[in-house]
């Protein structure tokens, strides 16, 4: 069938799922277009390469039900088994060219305390349950140095703080609107430190446990491998043209496409001269996270620092000693081939000097074209405006997916499945006009 349907959606990711399923849950129907082989988007679990008895977590994989309502609902929903993470047993980092094991030296301790209330004072002025873009807060979209200019932080605290939001962005830590690590602040009940401390629940088998559930029980018709090129309107309804020469005709449309590739699909007519201005570069994420088979690490190892990954955090600890690591980096703080053992076992040295990877393996969003970068990550003095803009429907067509979500969970999964729920309410009105 090529139509006319209620809905087309274009993303399998977990924004484009939870709209398509709303919708048919509401009666209406529905097709998921998906550029590529699988759903998940930037979530991605499978075994381990050459290790098939591990599970590599490549994408989003870390939720928390007391935060997170809308995970929370769809966990319950669909009955999904979590498991919890084990608390760090050691730590490690790299402050100021120096590794240690208290994060800043004893005399920066006052400027410890001093950022960690600047950013709780700040992540106060959002309420987490509105949309950012209804807010008062423009003046919190700046960069980090701004951010921190009236605190005259040493040398040790300003770089925690930029390995920090290098670890949560996947960018240069110094090139990131402020504005989207403030909400996520809020999002932790106001604690900077619910950065390592909050999320600390995985899937079972990985996310794709949750989003296979949706799609089985509400029986979602999906088209891989169904790459779209052009969108078009007319008075009368959407068609969705794919780069093989393919058609749907749809009475609406929800675009669930990370924006890097998004600003490579013609619409006619155009988009609003705002969104164009907004896509027509690619974002500032550029995030790497290999899994790492490790031996010669201290028990349940974590460490943060502006290295050649940011952060380290434990995955498992296996039964013959070693361990199973999580790498995050980004290429605005350090180059990287998180593929490349070699490489990865240098990043991890650095923080434990006796280390020994083993294994490896990663997927490299950066270098996928059907992603093009990971999660959206603004500069400073384009995060408000953009989700203001891009929240905004094309008659027709609403936008969708965890990079235009308008919370304080935008860039996690609760922020797609947010996203989701928004786009399924947005379509229904069009479908009610």
């Amino acid at each position: 069938m090529n139509g006319p349907y209620d809905a087309v959606v274009v993303g399998a990711g977990f924004a484009g799922i939870t709209a398509a399923r709303d919708l048919v849950d509401r009666g209406r129907s529905v097709v998921i277009l998906e550029a590529g082989p699988r759903i998940g988007g930037r979530t991605y679990a499978r075994p381990f390469a050459g290790r098939e008895d591990l599970m590599a977590e490549l994408g989003g994989s870390w939720v928390n039900r007391d935060l997170q309502p809308g995970i929370r609902r769809e966990i319950q929903r669909y009955g999904i088994a979590l498991a919890e993470d084990v608390a760090p047993g050691s730590a490690a980092f790299i402050t100021d060219g120096v590794l240690r094991s208290f994060p800043v030296p004893g005399s920066e301790i006052g400027d410890l305390e001093r950022i960690v209330g600047h950013l709780r004072d700040a992540s106060k002025r959002i309420a987490p349950s509105q949309r950012l873009s209804s807010q008062p807060i423009r003046d919190l979209d700046v960069s980090v140095d701004e951010f921190i200019a009236p605190l005259d932080l040493g040398p040790a605290t300003r770089d925690l703080l930029y390995a920090t939001i290098a670890w949560y962005t996947g960018a240069d830590p110094r090139e990131a609107s402020m504005l989207s690590f403030i909400a996520q602040t809020a999002g932790f009940g106001h604690s900077p430190y619910g950065f390592a401390s909050a999320l600390t629940e995985r899937f079972v088998g990985g996310a794709g446990t949750l989003l296979d559930s949706m799609v089985d029980q509400s029986r979602l018709e999906i088209r891989l491998h169904h790459h779209v090129a052009r969108i078009e309107q007319t008075a009368a309804g959407v068609t969705v043209r794919t780069r093989d020469g393919q058609s749907v005709e749809a009475r609406s449309c929800v675009v669930a496409a990370p924006t890097n590739v998004l600003r490579h699909i013609d619409f006619s007519p155009g988009l609003s001269d705002e969104k164009r201005n907004f896509l027509a570069a690619n974002h500032q994420g550029r995030a790497y996270k290999p899994s790492m088979v490790v031996r010669n690490v201290p028990p349940r190892p974590f460490a943060l620092g502006m290295g050649a990954l940011q952060a380290i955090c434990l995955g498992h600890e296996l039964a013959d000693g070693s361990s199973l690591l999580k790498g995050f980096g980004g290429e605005g703080a350090a180059k990287l081939d998180p593929t490349n053992r070699e490489q990865v076992e240098a990043a991890v040295r650095e923080y434990y000097p006796d280390a020994e990877v083993l294994a490896v393996d990663a997927h490299d969003w950066n270098t996928d074209p059907l992603f093009d970068g990971t999660h959206r990550i603004d500069r400073p003095g384009q995060a408000y405006d953009f989700l203001r803009a891009m929240n905004e429907p094309e008659d027709r067509v609403v936008f969708a997916g965890t990079d235009v979500d308008d919370s304080v969970w935008r860039t996690w999964m609760e922020g797609a499945v947010n996203s989701g729920y928004r786009a399924a309410d947005g379509v229904s009105v069009i479908l009610g006009r």
